[in-house]
């Protein structure tokens, strides 16, 4: 910098000097210094006016202005290049926010000192129905709900707000605040409809099991303070209330090791296919028959078809829990006299096992909710049956363990059949074994 002032000083200098010599010779050396002066700042000027266009032009590279404006152009420019650069890492960490932010399952919404929106992510569209026009819009007349606008408004945001989505009443969002910068809040919000679900299905399926407990449990009580109250009975009154006991301690029995087969398989590892042992399903379907004749004591006619060739690999513990509920299911819900077919054959993608009754048939509108625990159609006629209710959630549980599915079809009047569909990877054909033997 001092050597362009310098320089700038010589140039000054010059003229002057120049001037003055001039003005020497026509005996005029005032006049000359004061031409030397006016020459001087008519040449600052149109080098001023060149450095003025120069800067307003932007980054192009520095002309030789000479002097102090060529030493302040190059200054501005590499003051210029540190900034684009600046500008670009800023704008590129912008970017890679904004792209971050986009993916966030949550919406993310960035809203100033006065409630208005100055960003929001894709992910806030679709949760809050929120338009690229909506930013510097008020929140409040966006999200009209007064329970947020009063929640805003307080200014206490240690504790998360739910409320319904904007869109969708049936959709439960999750809202939380958190303040930063100079007045702003970044609101995060998620959807939290299925975990609200699952407290409500947690809280139903703990009622349901009190419930269900406590009829027996009753049962038994009431019996045995008639026992415990008698001064003297008769051991044939004791033997009939002892049987009469025995029917609600096997019902606690069966829903205890049914709840325990639930949880176990709820929080136990899957088995993978190529580490499963292979079950032979025809004889545990057999097996399965004997039982359910058993259950039946004739009141039905059991139909089997088999294809021998078809084993699975998977547990065979839970395979034959699965199986053993839904022809038990088919028994306890067909009227007497009623026919039921079993069915284990191959499919295009694997192979599956159907049973089907010509029973009464179950309504459209319970379809979707058979394998809900404890839910049921007629309670009491379940309960009268010996059913707990957990049956179908533990063929529900089961085969999503061994990558299969549980398909439904009824009618009204026209039975129904319920088909196990298991796929080609746990899947065993035994002719393709045999020849690869043979080979």
């Amino acid at each position: 910098m001092m050597q362009s002032w310098t320089s700038e000083f010589w140039r000054l200098f010059a003229n002057v000097a120049l001037c003055w010599l001039l003005g020497l010779a026509i005996d005029q050396p005032l006049w000359g210094i004061i031409g030397g002066l006016l020459v001087y700042l008519v040449l600052v000027a149109r080098r001023y006016r060149r450095f003025e266009k120069w800067v307003i032009r932007g980054l192009s590279e520095p002309e030789e202005f000479g002097g102090v404006f060529e030493d302040l152009a190059f200054r501005i420019y590499r003051i210029r290049l540190r900034s684009r650069k600046r500008k670009k890492r800023l704008t590129t960490l912008l970017r890679r926010w904004q792209d971050s932010s986009s993916a966030l399952p949550d919406a993310a919404v960035v809203v100033n000192a006065n409630g208005d929106i100055a960003w929001f992510n894709q992910t806030a569209s679709g949760m809050l129905g929120l338009k690229k026009s909506d930013q510097g819009q008020h929140i409040g007349n966006l999200i009209r709900n007064p329970r947020f606008i009063h929640y805003l408004a307080t200014g206490n945001f240690s504790e998360h707000l739910e409320i319904s989505s904007p869109l969708d009443i049936s959709k439960i969002l999750s809202i939380r605040v958190a303040p930063y910068g100079d007045g702003q809040h970044l609101m995060l919000v998620s959807d939290v409809t299925h975990i609200q679900r699952l407290m409500t299905m947690r809280r139903d399926f703990v009622a349901n099991v009190s419930h269900e407990l406590r009829t027996p449990l009753t049962v038994i009580m009431g019996y045995l303070e008639t026992l415990k109250d008698a001064d003297d009975f008769d051991l044939n009154d004791m033997k009939s209330y002892l049987e009469r006991i025995e029917a609600p301690a096997i019902r606690m029995k069966t829903l205890v090791e049914d709840l325990l087969l639930l949880s176990k398989l709820d929080t136990g590892a899957p088995s993978a296919p190529e580490t499963s042992s292979v079950i032979n399903v025809v004889t545990m379907i057999k097996t399965i028959y004997t039982e359910a004749e058993q259950l039946s004591q004739g009141r039905h006619k059991i139909n089997l078809q088999l294809d021998e060739n078809l084993q699975l690999k998977g547990v065979e513990k839970e395979i034959y829990s699965a199986f053993v509920n839904l022809v038990s299911n088919a028994i306890r819900y067909t009227p007497a006299g009623g026919e039921i077919w079993i069915d284990w054959s191959g499919h295009g993608r694997g192979a599956g096992l159907c049973v089907r009754d010509n029973g009464p048939g179950i309504p459209a509108e319970h379809l979707s909710r058979l394998t809900e625990r404890f839910y049921r159609i007629d309670i009491g006629r379940s309960r009268s049956s010996g059913g707990t209710g957990l049956g179908l959630a533990i063929v529900k549980q089961v085969l999503r363990r061994h990558d299969a599915e549980l398909t439904v079809h009824s009618q009204p009047g026209d039975g129904a059949a319920f088909c196990c569909l298991f796929p080609r990877s746990r899947t065993v054909f035994l002719e393709s074994q045999n020849r690869a033997a043979l080979n």
